[in-house]
């Protein structure tokens, strides 16, 4: 469906041109904005309190945070209201949760009489995209009250805004089914991997050996002739000073510690920056390093080439008898992240740190290191195949996510002409 009908040049880059019975409005305009409020991190609760929406809430999923004071009228929040997120990459949600409180950083939107919610809400997303694209810093981006309030929306006759939000509606929800499937594949699929690690660095690969109880809880039975030994008896703490010239790596949950210098968006996104290199900790192929924060989710990592990493990182130094890298498998293990999350520090779940006191005290059983290289090389290559398969979905993924931006950008700019669209008719109950 082309627009055959008169256009207007927009001065606005990301709307370009518009029908030329449509105009440009500011946010501000078209809906009250209110900002989140500054609640007290003191009073943050897992699960008593109201329900408290954070910036990482926007993604979805059940609320993991809960304010544990007075309930504030003027940060509530209710289903049908607009939440933006103002820090990292700006996202704009329609909020379907129920009562909460809204936390600072983010912003809350209403319509005013003659806009529709769902159309401002498929506008705001591309015109807060383009101040992110255009956005310069040199830490976390960050997206201001006034920025929103200044940002520009197309506004078309309010009938038109509900037929092409009742229209987008539709396009979008076959494209989120489409990626929600890819999701369920890509979970399948990272759980798969988890159960092989475990069965690979718990009970060996080899046929016919026999089994004794390890003595450790969350360990149970391994092969008989494998010792277990303490953490500390394994590594020893490292903290070298980094120097100039070696590259900045990262630990991830799922893929381990990177083995090249992080680009400048990763660095502003996983990393605190400071161009004093020294206060950074060195790092030595073969060193375990893991991210206190988010140890008990799996990340760790054995290097494999000299670089630099956060001070806020641990790293290990191995003795002569230990493969890292088998270390780094069977950490990463179900049972062993559930073990370390025991271990590990702190009020609620971003908070929790894994130190090096109770890092050391973790007991493994260990085979010979000979058998300890053997059992990695197998999980290199065995979860080399899953994730193949991963990135293809990523991939698939990432194409309708940019599907799914085209066609919203073309249907709020007026673009694919929907003057004669007629939704469908809703489904007669049996």
């Amino acid at each position: 469906m082309t627009v055959e009908r008169a256009v207007t040049d927009c001065e606005i880059a990301w709307i370009g041109s518009i029908p030329s019975k449509w105009h440009v409005v500011r946010l501000a305009v078209c809906s009250h904005i209110a900002a989140g409020y500054p609640f007290d991190a003191e009073k943050f609760n897992p699960t008593k309190g109201f329900p408290l929406v954070r910036i990482r809430d926007l993604q979805g999923g059940p609320i993991q945070t809960f304010f544990d004071g007075q309930w504030v009228k003027k940060a509530a929040i209710f289903d049908g209201d607009l939440l933006v997120g103002m820090d990292g990459d700006f996202v704009a949600r329609i909020w379907q949760g129920g009562p909460a409180l809204l936390n600072q950083r983010l912003a809350r939107l209403r319509n005013k009489h003659g806009f529709d919610l769902r159309f401002i809400a498929y506008s705001t997303q591309p015109a807060i995209d383009e101040i992110n694209a255009e956005t310069n810093v040199t830490t976390v981006k960050h997206l201001s009250i006034g920025q929103i309030k200044k940002a520009v929306i197309p506004r078309p006759l309010f009938d038109d805004q509900v037929r092409i939000a009742g229209w987008l509606d539709i396009q979008t929800h076959r494209i989120d089914k489409r990626r929600e499937l890819l999701s369920k594949k890509r979970e399948l699929l990272r759980d798969l991997k988890k159960s092989i690690i475990e069965e690979a660095t718990f009970r060996g690969i080899a046929a016919g050996v026999e089994f004794r109880h390890s003595g450790i809880g969350w360990l149970g039975k391994v092969p008989a002739h494998w010792a277990t030994m303490r953490l500390g008896s394994l590594f020893r703490e490292a903290a070298d000073a980094g120097i100039e010239g070696l590259p900045m790596l990262s630990v991830s949950i799922h893929s381990g510690i990177t083995d090249k210098e992080l680009d400048d968006e990763e660095m502003e996104r996983k990393v605190s920056r400071s161009e004093d290199r020294s206060l950074y900790k060195r790092v030595k192929p073969g060193d375990l390093v893991y991210n206190q924060m988010r140890a008990w989710q799996g990340a760790f990592g054995a290097a494999k080439i000299e670089g630099l990493v956060s001070p806020a990182y641990v790293v290990a130094r191995p003795g002569k008898v230990v493969v890292p890298r088998f270390v780094e498998y069977l950490l990463r293990a179900p049972a062993a992240m559930e073990e370390i999350r025991r271990r590990s520090r702190g009020i609620t779940d971003f908070r929790l740190r894994l130190y090096w006191d109770e890092f050391k005290n973790i007991r493994i059983a260990l085979p010979t290191k000979r058998e300890q290289e053997k059992i990695a090389a197998f999980l290199d290559r065995k979860l080399s195949q899953i994730d193949r398969q991963i990135a293809l979905i990523d991939q698939l993924d990432e194409l309708l996510q940019q599907q799914r931006k085209a066609i919203i950008h073309e249907a709020v700019t007026g673009k694919i002409d929907l003057s004669n669209y007629e939704p469908p008719a809703p489904a007669m109950a049996a």
